[in-house]
């Protein structure tokens, strides 16, 4: 979080709820959040920017795709692709749906 009027001013916390009382008075003071990170279906966390902008995608806890250690790289970096894709997507229709959908820009 950022004061708008002091650049210097930040507050970062993590692990913490939204409607913690601390970070509400932030927010009752004027603080604007800049970044927050979400967690999705405990499978994926990410990053959103006060721009809209997601990024930072990790899978939530270890290694998504169990593989023994004489694995192919290659087919273990290709399912976790696949992983992370369809996880992303998923992301994307759940917002589409919190956010009431897409707006047209030209």
């Amino acid at each position: 979080m950022q004061d708008p009027t002091d650049a210097k001013s930040i507050a970062s916390w993590r692990g913490f709820e939204l409607g913690d009382p601390t970070i509400r008075r932030h927010v009752a003071d004027g603080m604007q959040l800049t970044h927050l990170g979400v967690g999705f279906e405990e499978m994926l966390t990410c990053v959103i920017s006060q721009d809209g902008i997601v990024s930072k995608f990790r899978f939530a806890e270890g290694d998504a795709v169990d593989s023994p250690d004489e694995e192919d790289p290659l087919a273990r970096l290709d399912a976790e692709y696949v992983l992370l894709n369809g996880a992303v997507i998923s992301l994307v229709s759940a917002l589409k749906k919190l956010l009431g959908g897409y707006t047209e820009v030209e």
